[in-house]
């Protein structure tokens, strides 16, 4: 058994035994130091990771039916035509899919490896090198995202770290998992009026400050590797004061029984607080508590604007 799971099995096997009583001293500080922990390795990642929601400038969205070549300079859309300075690179709708040209000064990577020219399909997730920008892809039937990434946008050269509540175990509960006959799919709107489709996968009961609630599990596939994970959004009556007025996530890993650790500690913003490049789940309207969730991410506020 690893470090963070021996801290979740000491949690959970006190809030089984004994939810009332105080957790043991040392469980108590082995639980809060591992959250202090994650909580500064996340502030590290979006203040060094060229891809931090901090550097996302803007959301680029082309379309392969309209036009099956299109050249972007400089992060923007440019006519094919105009003439400009700047690592450029084209995008090439072909058969369904999405290919891609370039000079030398640009580089599309995949997990670390060059994804071939105008032969390789491009998948969710690669990764352009254009001079200073990156520039994530994300294919769809007939669309393709790009979401630009800036070293100098003013968010992220201000940044030093995230807004949270204080470590509070009293927001870990033990949760039952009631599992659905059927996962079946679910439409969930998202903040640029799109659609994101997840899979209803069951109820999550548990007690919180006296009361009996609930929220509905979802996840996002069926199979692979995310097939391991719930994936929670909901909103609570702490929206839009302290908390973002969107909502907040959970991510859980499946167990193989019926109960979990809910941690509300571990809930998360959706990248939309921090940049108006992504495209973010609302939660649905059976996750919506009429209680403050006073743990977890508050709202991460910015006084620059772009430059």
């Amino acid at each position: 058994m690893n470090h963070k799971n021996a801290i979740r099995f000491l949690v959970l096997l006190a809030v089984v035994l004994a939810p009332a009583a105080p957790l043991p001293a040392q469980a108590a500080a082995a639980w809060e130091r591992a959250l202090r922990e994650e909580r500064a390795g996340k502030d590290a990642e979006f203040k060094n990771s060229q891809t931090s929601p901090m550097a996302g400038r803007e959301r680029l969205t082309v379309t392969g039916t309209a036009a099956p070549f299109h050249l972007i300079r400089d992060g923007k859309v440019v006519d094919p035509g105009e003439a400009g300075k700047g690592a450029a690179f084209a995008v090439l709708f072909r058969d369904g899919k999405w290919y891609w040209s370039a000079q030398s000064e640009v580089a599309c990577r995949r997990d670390g490896r060059p994804v071939a020219r105008e032969s390789e399909p491009l998948e969710p997730g690669d990764l352009f090198t254009a001079g200073r920008l990156t520039l994530a892809a994300y294919p769809g039937p007939d669309t393709l995202a790009l979401i630009v990434f800036d070293p100098q946008r003013p968010q992220i050269e201000e940044f030093a770290h995230l807004s949270y509540y204080p470590p509070d175990r009293n927001y870990a509960v033990l949760a039952r998992l009631e599992r659905f006959a059927e996962a079946k799919p679910l439409k969930i709107t998202t903040t640029r009026n799109l659609e994101k489709t997840f899979y209803r996968y069951g109820k999550l009961r548990f007690r919180l400050d006296g009361r009996d609630l609930e929220l509905t599990a979802l996840k996002t596939s069926l199979d692979g590797p995310d097939a391991r994970y719930l994936f929670v959004p909901f909103k609570d009556e702490s929206n839009g004061r302290e908390t973002y007025e969107v909502g907040r996530f959970l991510d859980l890993e499946e167990p193989a029984g019926g109960e979990l650790l809910l941690d509300f500690n571990r809930c998360y913003n959706p990248l939309c607080n921090y940049s108006p490049a992504y495209n973010c789940p609302l939660p649905p309207l059976e996750n919506i508590l009429e209680i403050e969730i006073r743990a977890g991410e508050k709202t991460y506020r910015t006084e620059k604007s772009e430059k």
